[in-house]
């Protein structure tokens, strides 16, 4: 996702992309929005889905309706900070990858930043709230994700910063206030064809060698016990 600010508002209230743009000019695509220019919405910021542009971000020159994703109407830009990890264990032969099941669709526990607490321990708390456990262990940081949705008047641009986990407990309780009804263990290539996110595929894709890396090889003696 990229910030593009127009000074032609008509044209973006009425989901209408700019003919062209610059870098030599006054517009210009940038990667963070400006915080007064969100705030107090002095000016107009488009939201631009860079995956959908004919050519890459600097040799783009027309930026087509389709990449444009706030407009037709036009919503306004706030964003969001959000936490998540990546939970691994190794079965048998495969390394496996825990997912939840949110809305209809296979995805990765995470959460928004709450007043006062680092990133990390934002992540840290949503996984444990979002599966119902208390066992997590926070390993590095993976990466991030960018990802944009419409959300009472607004389009939200988050930014997920991911880690990677591990846990000893094998039961969970889905936090259904967030809408989610299932936790599943899934091998990691069933997961790439599951996940119902195109960001999380290729986050997962991106970081698959950090994942085995770090790992453990699995505990023979340990069993699970049954119910």
């Amino acid at each position: 996702m990229y910030y593009f600010y127009v000074d032609q508002v008509r044209k973006a209230k009425k989901g209408v992309p700019p003919e062209r743009f610059s870098r030599k000019r006054l517009y210009r695509l940038h990667r963070e929005a400006e915080k007064d220019a969100v705030k107090t919405a002095r000016r107009e910021v488009l939201v631009v889905d860079t995956s959908r542009l004919e050519a890459p971000v600097d040799e783009a020159g027309k930026l087509p309706k389709e990449a444009l994703v706030n407009v037709g109407p036009y919503l306004p830009t706030r964003e969001v900070i959000a936490g998540g990890g990546i939970i691994t264990r190794m079965g048998k032969k495969k390394m496996k990858v825990l997912l939840i099941f949110r809305k209809g669709k296979w995805d990765i526990a995470k959460g928004k930043l709450d007043p006062g607490e680092t990133i990390k321990q934002c992540a840290r708390r949503e996984v444990c709230e979002e599966l119902g456990i208390q066992n997590v262990q926070v390993l590095d940081f993976l990466d991030t994700t960018v990802h944009g949705y419409a959300e009472d008047g607004s389009f939200i641009v988050k930014t997920t910063y991911w880690y990677h986990m591990l846990t000893s407990e094998r039961d969970f309780t889905p936090q259904l206030e967030e809408k989610i009804t299932d936790v599943k263990w899934f091998s990691f290539e069933k997961a790439l064809t599951v996940l119902g996110h195109t960001t999380l595929i290729h986050l997962l894709q991106r970081v698959e060698d950090k994942l085995r890396a770090a790992t453990p090889p699995r505990n023979p003696k340990t069993r699970r016990v049954p119910k």
